[in-house]
């Protein structure tokens, strides 16, 4: 595809990804977002946190743009998305700027507009597929298009909708090839999740679960092997509960096609698919057990402490490492669950070489856990640092205090608006943040939430009082008392 040439009458779109170039280009959306805006007849060009505001293709201001469209995956990226904007001399607040404006798109932000909301123009709420045409629409006009997934900050809160497609069959073949990527080129095996782990805010809010023909995805992610000459990744939330996974793996290895997994869930990986995973090539294999298995059980992961092991012992004969994913602070964890945790990752060392990563639990809306309290920071640290003690391999952790300035801005107002733009223009913003914390500004992440919430005017998949009678079945259940 020719790309659409600067014209001074045409509308000129800035397609912004608030993180790394690398981490830009392993995003499949950022891809197709490049070229379907480019298919409408809009000029693009590319801005990523560390290219700072000028555009990767011709080093135009972003100033000059019509429009800065903003796709976001991660909280602590909107400190980004707003100093992209002061650094390009784009004012930041949404009532005083007249040009550009700022369309905002993406997972936790459908979760939880407000903290962006005196920021942007535009926030797309919901899934690509359901609101192109109004967002082109509303990006070749500049007029107010109405419809679920269309929110316009400006009016303050109001009830709206998240836009889900119906659709996930047909995807873009489309990349830009770039060696930087941190990852794979990503190919969509299914959309949502069957499962409803009720920490993970991904899976509430793109239900249903609508898994692509694995033919399909298997046919997107040869020709892109085949065209750039990358190991394509597959992205699915649960990759082997798609009724056509091991079908899918037998033809990829069949066809010489190389690809790379995600998570998968430990209770569905029999013998078969283990050995076809590896037959793939695959070096590591991923795992989430996340906690003991009382609470395991409690969160909505059927998946067994022998489940682990199986996988683990299987792991190590097949010579894969196994990476393992847990989480402390959940809600009712008590002593005992820590200890069950320990003497699983010692049991599974046993067999495999295992990569530990601990990382805090972090409240999230629209999910059941929105309304639980984040534990307190010093605790987590011990916690971290009691698990790792009892690892003698490769570990990693997510810092408590990041995971405290990430549940703030997750679960914020759009009071919290003021310190995106404030940590935006400090030369040091995490620091920033820091010190918020520190002085107890943040302190609604560790208390008990009800609603109204900030965000309870989004209205996605389950309605409020679904993922709070969820809740109290959890605390029931994992607590032996009803919150």
């Amino acid at each position: 595809m020719r790309r659409v040439r600067y014209r001074k009458s045409g509308v000129k779109v800035a397609l912004a990804y608030p993180s790394t170039y690398s981490v830009a280009m392993s995003s499949a959306v950022y891809h197709v977002l490049y070229f379907k805006l480019q298919d409408e007849g809009f000029y693009v060009e590319r801005f990523t946190a560390d290219r700072g505001p000028r555009g990767v293709e011709e080093g135009t201001p972003l100033s000059h743009f019509d429009y800065v469209v903003a796709t976001v995956h991660y909280e602590l990226d909107y400190i980004n998305l707003a100093k992209l904007l002061i650094e390009g001399g784009v004012e930041p607040w949404a009532r005083a700027r007249e040009r550009p404006k700022v369309v905002v798109g993406g997972p936790p932000v459908t979760a939880n507009p407000e903290p962006l909301a005196d920021l942007a123009d535009l926030i797309v709420l919901g899934e690509l597929e359901a609101v192109w045409d109004k967002v082109v629409q509303y990006l070749a006009t500049g007029d107010r298009v109405e419809g679920a997934g269309m929110y316009y900050p400006a009016d303050g809160p109001y009830e709206v909708a998240v836009a889900y497609a119906k659709d996930v069959e047909e995807a873009d073949y489309r990349r830009l090839p770039e060696p930087e990527a941190a990852f794979s080129l990503s190919v969509e095996l299914a959309r949502g999740c069957p499962f409803s782990c009720l920490f993970c805010m991904e899976s509430y809010i793109t239900k249903p679960y609508r898994p692509r023909r694995w033919e399909k995805a298997l046919e997107e992610a040869e020709l892109l092997y085949k065209r750039y000459g990358v190991r394509p990744s597959l992205v699915a939330l649960t990759a082997n509960a798609h009724p056509g996974f091991k079908q899918l793996l037998y033809e990829a290895i069949r066809r010489g096609v190389p690809l790379s997994l995600p998570s998968l869930r430990a209770e569905l990986l029999d013998d078969e698919s283990l050995e076809l995973v590896a037959k793939l090539g695959q070096k590591t294999l991923t795992i989430a057990p996340e906690t003991s298995e009382r609470l395991r059980k409690a969160l909505g992961k059927e998946m067994s402490d022998a489940d682990v092991l199986k996988v683990a012992k299987r792991a190590g004969e097949l010579g894969m490492k196994l990476k393992m994913y847990l989480m402390v602070g959940l809600p009712c964890e008590r002593e005992e669950d820590l200890e069950a945790v320990k003497a699983l990752v010692k049991e599974a060392a046993r067999y495999a070489r295992v990569y530990l990563s601990v990382n805090p639990f972090i409240p999230k809306p629209q999910t059941p856990l929105q309304y639980h309290p984040m534990e307190e920071l010093q605790a987590l640290e011990e916690k971290i640092e009691s698990i790792r003690e009892v690892h003698r391999g490769e570990f990693s952790s997510y810092d408590p205090r990041l995971a405290a300035i990430q549940a703030a801005i997750a679960l914020g107002g759009r009071d919290v608006s003021r310190h995106i733009v404030e940590a935006a223009a400090s030369d040091r913003p995490l620091a920033y943040w820091r010190r918020l914390l520190k002085a107890g500004a943040l302190s609604y992440v560790f208390r008990h939430r009800e609603e109204p919430l900030p965000w309870s005017h989004v209205k996605g998949f389950y309605a409020a009082e679904e993922l709070r009678q969820r809740y109290r079945r959890y605390v029931e259940v994992a607590c032996g008392s009803v919150s």
